[in-house]
């Protein structure tokens, strides 16, 4: 729709912009929720008192989803971005042009932000995550993507609310894609 207000502000999107934007939208989100699920399995059949607790108050999802997108992190961290003027940021001297990305799962893991940050708390309050960035760049699918987790876990954990690992969590294989935390398969048993 704001694509529609836009056009008609008389601001035309090119046909190219369309494309691209159509492309974000439907598509991108996509695999980072479906790893951002299968993260959250491997974590909960890995610690069944935390899905014990999801389980008796389905309300308490919200919660659960923003400590899985701090602690599984699917995105990594964000396209590369170039620095428009000299600047130092942490002690580091950046100069215009020079090309910076943004790591988000070390930002997740920053106890400034975050008490014990590597420790899995489905009870974290507040929960000072960047997994879908920040700022202008922060990410357009955020809500469809909390909302597609929320269901899939509790859809999945209703129907087979004993689910485990079918192999030992060491077993699991991680994709080796940069950018990208994804779990290669899950085997699970009912």
């Amino acid at each position: 729709m704001e694509l529609v207000r836009v056009e008609k502000e008389g601001a035309p999107i090119t046909r190219d912009e369309m494309v691209v934007m159509v492309f974000l939208l439907l598509f991108a989100g996509h695999e980072t929720t479906t790893h951002l699920i299968s993260g959250s399995v491997f974590e909960l059949t890995k610690n069944p008192e935390l899905r014990n607790w999801l389980e008796e108050d389905w309300s308490r999802a919200d919660l659960a989803i923003e400590e899985f997108l701090h602690f599984v992190s699917p995105v990594q961290f964000s396209k590369p971005r170039f620095v428009r003027q000299d600047i130092e940021l942490g002690g580091v001297r950046l100069k215009n042009g020079d090309q910076i990305v943004a790591m988000l799962a070390a930002g997740n893991m920053d106890p400034a932000a975050n008490v014990l940050p590597e420790k899995l708390d489905l009870e974290r309050r507040p929960n000072r995550h960047i997994a879908f960035g920040t700022g202008i760049h922060f990410c357009l699918g955020h809500q469809l993507a909390r909302l597609e987790g929320k269901c899939a876990l509790e859809a999945l954990y209703t129907r087979w609310p004993k689910l485990r690992l079918a192999v030992e969590p060491g077993q699991i294989r991680w994709r080796s894609r940069p950018g990208i935390r994804a779990i290669i398969n899950l085997p699970v048993a009912a």
